[in-house]
C-alpha cells in the first residue's frame, strides 16, 4: 500500500490547522466535537480524520449515542477496526462471544470478522479507528449531515438493514444476518499473538513503566498486520521531551483525561478530553503532561516505532504509574531508539508557553 505523504521539508514548515480538517496530509488539531458530523440511526458520527487528511493511512471518528442504539452484524473486508470507549457503556458481539465495555476498554476487529454493538447507557461515546477510513465514508453516505454536536433524539431516523446494505459494497462493508446470542459477558486481559479479534478490559494489555508514566499496548503491529499500534499512556505532570520528528511514520494524539501540552512545528497546543492532533511524518513535535492523572491515547501508523516504548521503559505488572522518586532519563534506551528506529532529534525540549 502506498501513502500520499508530503515532502519532509515541506511538512516542517506547516503550521497546524486548528479546528478544521485540512483536506491534505498536514498537521492539524481538532477540539472535542469538531469534525464532519453526521446523524445515523440515533448516533452522531463525528469524523476527525479522513483518508485525504492522512495520506490514505487511516480514518477516525467519535461515535455518540443513547441507550438502546444498536447495529446489525457487519464486517470490513479490507480494514482493521479499533474501538476505544470514552464514555458510557457498550456491549459488543464477536463470533460466539459478547463483551460489556466501560470507559478505558477497547476492542480490535481484523478484516472480515463480523461484529455488532449496542449502547447500554445514555451518552455513550467511543473512538472508532479504521485503517483505511472507508467504513466512516459509508456511514457518512447513508447518514445525514448535521451542524449539531449532540444527537437529535426527537428527530431519530432509524436506518433499516436494507438501507445500510445498499452502499455497503462500495465502501468494503458487509452486513451479516447473524443472531446476537445472549451469552455471559466476558472480559479480556491479554493481547493475542496475531490478527484475531479481541477485547481488553480497562487497564489490561502489555504494560511498560518508566519516568513516572505507565505505557500500555492496546494493540501491537502483530495484531494489525503492521498497519498501526495503539498505546495508552498515563502519568502525572511531566516536562516536555526533546523536539523530534519521524520520516516514516505518523503519530496521532488523543487526550483521554487531564491536560496535554503538545508542541507542533513551533506552536504550543493544549489538549483536554476529546481533543485530537494528527502529526504526519516530518512534523517536529514534543509533548508534556500538564496535570496529574493525565491519560493519552496514541495511535501510530505504521508499527515501525513500536519498540521505542520497550527501549525506554521496563516491563511491569502494575496498573498505575509510579509517582516521585529518582527516575533518571534512560539515555541508553534513547540512544538505541535513535540508532535503530525512526527518530530524529532536532533540539532540546521546548519551553512551556513559548512560541517559535
Amino acid at each position: 500500500m502506498t501513502f500520499d505523504i508530503p515532502n519532509i521539508d515541506e511538512v516542517h514548515t506547516l503550521d497546524p490547522s486548528i479546528d478544521t480538517l485540512p483536506g491534505r496530509c498536514a498537521p492539524y488539531y481538532l477540539a472535542a466535537g469538531e469534525g464532519e458530523r453526521h446523524e445515523l440511526g440515533g448516533q452522531l458520527i463525528t469524523v476527525i480524520a479522513r483518508p485525504q487528511d492522512t495520506g490514505g493511512q487511516f480514518g477516525a471518528a467519535y461515535v455518540y449515542g443513547g441507550k438502546g442504539i444498536e447495529t446489525p452484524f457487519m464486517s470490513h473486508e479490507q480494514e482493521h477496526r479499533f474501538l476505544y470507549i470514552t464514555d458510557g457503556q457498550l456491549q459488543i458481539w464477536l463470533p460466539d462471544e459478547t463483551h460489556v465495555l466501560v470507559p478505558g476498554a477497547s476492542v480490535a476487529v481484523p478484516p472480515g470478522t463480523p461484529y455488532a454493538y449496542r449502547m447500554l447507557a445514555h451518552r455513550t461515546r467511543f473512538l472508532s479507528w479504521l485503517t483505511v477510513g472507508d467504513g466512516h465514508r459509508w456511514a457518512q453516505a447513508i447518514g445525514r449531515e448535521t451542524a449539531s454536536h449532540v444527537v437529535d433524539v426527537t428527530g431519530d431516523r432509524p436506518i433499516s438493514t436494507g438501507q445500510q446494505s445498499e452502499l455497503a459494497d462500495q465502501f468494503g462493508v458487509r452486513i451479516h444476518d447473524l443472531e446476537k446470542h445472549q451469552l455471559p459477558p466476558v472480559t479480556g486481559t491479554s493481547l493475542p499473538v496475531g490478527e484475531s479479534p479481541y477485547v481488553l478490559d480497562v487497564g489490561e494489555g502489555d504494560r511498560w513503566a518508566g519516568m513516572g508514566q505507565l505505557n500500555t499496548y492496546l494493540a501491537r503491529s502483530a495484531n494489525t498486520g503492521g498497519t498501526y499500534f495503539a498505546m495508552h499512556t498515563t502519568g502525572g505532570k511531566s516536562p516536555y521531551i526533546p523536539r523530534h520528528f519521524h520520516r516514516a511514520h505518523t503519530e496521532n494524539f488523543l487526550c483521554v483525561e487531564g491536560r496535554i501540552l503538545l508542541h507542533v512545528n513551533g506552536k504550543e497546543l493544549l489538549l483536554t478530553k476529546g481533543d485530537f492532533v494528527h502529526a504526519p511524518a516530518g512534523t517536529v513535535h514534543s509533548f508534556a503532561f500538564d496535570t496529574h492523572h493525565t491519560q493519552m491515547l496514541g495511535l501510530l501508523t505504521t508499527g515501525i516505532f513500536e519498540k521505542f516504548f520497550e527501549y525506554m521503559n521496563e516491563p511491569t505488572s502494575a496498573y498505575v504509574h509510579t509517582e516521585g522518586g529518582d527516575m533518571p532519563f534512560p539515555a541508553a534506551g534513547f540512544a538505541k531508539a535513535r540508532a535503530e528506529l525512526d527518530l530524529e532529534v532536532v533540539g532540546p525540549p521546548p519551553v512551556r508557553g513559548a512560541v517559535e
